[in-house]
């Protein structure tokens, strides 16, 4: 699959999805010409966050990164309700189109998230945002 084809699924993915935390933030579409696949590690992804290397970063699996929005609570009515069906679509979707996806946290309280992985061809790819919690 070419880079444009999973950029278009994954925007399609995120339209209208922000990412809850103590400030709601838009998902962005990112990918890096520059790394090769074999490049995708803690240092790679500090500097793709644009980070010094002294910040923290957390590894997480996509799932139990996503795992509070992608909860299905039929009693927080139909908004809340379709709101997890597409995380649950959005998590589906990242498995579906990028190899070792994960979910990369850089930094303290104001948090950037860089969900990466491979696409077929070896470049890395996935979605930004930012998690602020103080």
């Amino acid at each position: 699959m070419e880079l444009k084809q999973i950029e278009k699924e994954l925007k399609d993915a995120v339209n209208g999805l922000l990412m809850q935390s103590e400030t709601d933030e838009p998902f962005e579409f990112y990918y890096d010409e520059e790394h090769t696949v074999s490049e995708l590690n803690e240092d790679t992804v500090r500097k793709l966050a644009g980070m010094p290397a002294q910040y923290k970063i957390e590894v997480q699996e996509v799932d139990y990164f996503l795992r509070n929005m992608t909860r299905v609570n039929s009693e927080n009515g139909n908004e809340s309700q379709q709101q997890g069906i597409r995380f649950q679509q959005l998590q589906d979707k990242l498995y579906e189109l990028l190899q070792d996806v994960k979910a990369y946290r850089v930094g303290e309280n104001r948090i950037s998230v860089l969900i990466l992985g491979k696409t077929p061809d070896g470049q890395i790819a996935g979605l930004k945002t930012v998690v602020v919690e103080t």
